[in-house]
């Protein structure tokens, strides 16, 4: 059955498609435009599924986008990384008996990428939860911080933004926005041979049953998911080789958060989620 968000309506009257968020940005005179969106799915019964990254802007060759240091363009809070969650869509299984508050769940995945500690020492530092809009899409504030964790959307809105079908196998979605300059060019002001990013924004697909106590046949589990998603608001990319034999058996290699699916209930970080957040962070400067 597909859930409806009766109490919490939000008109998709007047939203742009996932392809012209951009238009939008440049009919505004915005400098940041939406270069690519990274989604997350569970494994279906053919083990078929799969995340993927869409692109929303041509010019962007590849997906390296990175943080800078103290950017002032983002009002950025010295060295640290920032994250805000908005109250209204925080509740998982709206309106269901099961419903649930995913604060906790989504605190907890930042929690877990805060445990690596390099040189650097980057803090990722929480802002209080919002009653305001923090969603550049939905235009909303999308500078109260540098992570928005939008919430828990209708798969209506997936199915706007992401792609048809994406209700129904799709469990999250991060949107990956960068500066670009006056010729509509990504900018690179720290020269790191990475597009500037500007701002990200997290969606969790409330067409799925989620839980808070792990993966089961029919739930899913949030801080699993939130660990994935949240990987790429830092900068990470999908990685792993999935594949499927003759005997329909799934194998990923190595086993990581950052596989583009979701195979079980994995709270902790391994080996390459580790590697992949120390090859950027590792010289990130102290404040």
């Amino acid at each position: 059955m597909t859930k409806t968000k009766d109490l919490r309506q939000i008109s998709l009257e007047g939203v742009s498609s996932f392809d012209g968020i951009n238009t939008m940005l440049k009919d505004k005179g915005s400098n940041i435009r939406l270069a690519y969106a990274e989604t997350v799915t569970k494994k279906d019964n053919n083990n078929r599924a799969s995340g993927q990254t869409i692109f929303a802007n041509d010019r962007t060759k590849q997906l390296t986008a990175h943080w800078v240091p103290n950017d002032s363009r983002r009002n950025a809070d010295g060295n640290n990384l920032t994250y805000i969650v908005w109250d209204i869509f925080a509740p998982a299984n709206f309106g269901f008996t099961n419903q649930f508050d995913g604060t906790a769940a989504i605190d907890a995945s930042f929690d877990t990428w805060n445990t690596i500690k390099t040189n650097a020492k980057l803090e990722i530092v929480k802002r209080s939860n919002t009653q305001s809009n923090p969603s550049f899409i939905l235009s909303g504030n999308p500078f109260l911080a540098d992570i928005s964790q939008v919430g828990f959307l209708p798969g209506i809105f997936f199915e706007t933004y992401v792609g048809s079908g994406s209700s129904n196998n799709v469990l999250g979605v991060t949107f990956t926005f960068v500066f670009i300059d006056e010729d509509g060019n990504p900018t690179d002001i720290n020269n790191d041979g990475a597009d500037d990013t500007a701002l990200k924004e997290v969606w969790y697909n409330d067409d799925f049953t989620w839980t808070d106590s792990g993966n089961t046949a029919t739930e899913i589990d949030l801080e699993t998911v939130a660990l994935h998603e949240n990987g790429h608001a830092l900068g990470f990319g999908h990685f792993g080789k999935i594949s499927v034999t003759k005997n329909n058996k799934l194998h990923v290699s190595p086993r990581s958060v950052m596989n583009a699916i979701i195979l079980g209930t994995q709270r902790t970080l391994l080996g390459t989620d580790q590697a992949s957040y120390k090859s950027i962070y590792g010289n990130w400067p102290a404040n």
